[in-house]
């Protein structure tokens, strides 16, 4: 599990979050929305101990944690195959066949000799989600990962991401301005509220499916003391 215990952080002298607790549900995707520079990106950072909060603490769970940025992040010197299998310690068969079996998942197994130069953003973001499953982390966080694709190669990185979530379940931390990507992604979906913020709106979700019209969600609030 992971768990925010009573964060209090500062940014440019600006107070950001106050005494905030909050546990992302297990072995689901939970999305985190709220206004822009409410906090959300430095939520993501604290979770991955990229960033430390002024007071409180974090519990992080054991084992690995994966990132998937707002830009792709590939080296440009490597070619799509190779921007996974540095990552790997032992570039043995077995695990040089895992790098195949996860391009061919993303759509990707045909460009593997590509460079990044080469490729769609819409192709950069699918081997961001192969590299980010790659080490099966038992806990992933994902900023903003689709935003600047168009609506229908979103869709189909939706698909693919609810695919290889299906498949290991990690517990899983999405930043995601759009409602309607949060509520096709999201088991719970969380809106970050008070300015520091204090607390939490969660709004209730039912999965819907990509062809699935919006209605309005009821509400449960929780606001720290």
């Amino acid at each position: 599990m992971i768990r925010f215990d009573r964060l209090s952080v500062t940014y440019g002298g600006k107070s950001v979050f106050a005494n905030f607790s909050f546990q992302p549900a297990l072995h689901a995707i939970t999305c985190l929305m709220g206004r822009s520079g409410v906090g959300k990106t430095s939520l993501l950072r604290i979770a991955a101990g990229l960033q430390q909060p002024d007071d409180g603490c974090v519990i992080r769970p054991e084992g690995r944690v994966g990132y998937v940025f707002q830009e792709p992040r590939l080296l440009p010197w490597f070619t799509v195959e190779e921007n996974l299998m540095w990552l790997l310690p032992n570039r043995s068969v077995q695990r040089k066949a895992r790098v195949r079996a996860l391009l061919d998942a993303v759509g990707m197994g045909a460009e593997t000799a590509l460079y990044p130069a080469q490729l769609s953003g819409g192709m950069k973001q699918r081997v961001s989600l192969a590299r980010a499953f790659l080490m099966s982390p038992r806990f992933l966080l994902m900023d903003e990962p689709f935003q600047g694709l168009d609506k229908q190669t979103r869709m189909n990185m939706y698909g693919l991401l609810l695919s290889l979530w299906e498949a290991e379940k990690p517990t899983v931390l999405l930043v995601t301005h759009d409602l309607e990507e949060a509520r096709t992604l999201g088991h719970h979906i969380i809106k970050l509220t008070g300015s520091p913020v204090t607390g939490y709106t969660e709004l209730a979700n039912k999965r819907m499916n990509m062809e699935d019209e919006w209605n309005e969600p009821s509400i449960r609030t929780e606001q720290l003391a």
